[in-house]
């Protein structure tokens, strides 16, 4: 499995057990990565049909579907 790929999975993880949408910062907390790289995946998830993601304010928060 590819590093992207691995990523992309404990996103879809950590999305699955949350009872609410998580910012990309939250994320990246919990999976020890910057947030720029987590940015990033999820937005090749959104394309993937995986996630939906929406802004409050500054802040980008992302849901599984």
């Amino acid at each position: 499995m590819l590093r992207g790929e691995a990523i992309e999975k404990k996103i879809l993880e950590v999305l699955s057990k949350s009872e609410n949408p998580m910012s990309t910062r939250d994320l990246g907390i919990k999976i020890g990565l910057a947030w720029h790289s987590i940015q990033n995946h999820c937005l090749v998830l959104q394309l993937k049909g995986k996630v939906n993601g929406f802004k409050v304010g500054n802040m980008n928060l992302w849901v599984k579907k």
